[in-house]
């Protein structure tokens, strides 16, 4: 029997797959694309900042972000889950066009509605080592 703990951490494990995907300068993205994760209504907290988002504002982020964006890559080291929600350590590694490499050390907290979309992505990321 599938838990709600093993779910968040299924549907975590999703959301990482789906950025891997389409957090590239070539991938087209549509509302309909970012409402496969993301609920109709939810909140973005990088870093101490809060944002509501729905998924037409949020695409309009994700596009001006990955513009310059070969790739993203996650390493996750620890993984906490419990009913409520997911908490994942990583490192995360982005590759611009242009050949650059961005390290951060990240730990992101992921709730998810009952459809099982995110309604919390909250994130405290630190440049990792060059």
């Amino acid at each position: 029997m599938t838990t709600q703990r093993d779910r968040n951490i299924r549907l975590a494990q999703a959301v990482l797959d789906w950025n891997r995907k389409h957090l590239r300068h070539d991938s087209l993205l549509t509302e309909a694309l970012v409402e496969e994760c993301f609920g109709s209504s939810f909140v973005v907290e990088p870093n101490g900042r809060h944002y509501r988002a729905d998924p037409a504002l949020y695409l309009e982020f994700l596009n001006g972000m990955k513009s310059t964006m070969a790739g993203i890559e996650y390493q996750v080291l620890n993984t906490v889950a419990d009913d409520e929600g997911v908490v994942l350590d990583m490192a995360v590694q982005i590759e611009r066009l242009n050949g650059e490499r961005e390290s951060f050390v990240a730990m992101l907290l992921m709730r998810f509605d009952e459809s099982g979309r995110l309604s919390l992505w909250k994130e405290v990321y630190l440049p990792g080592p060059k």
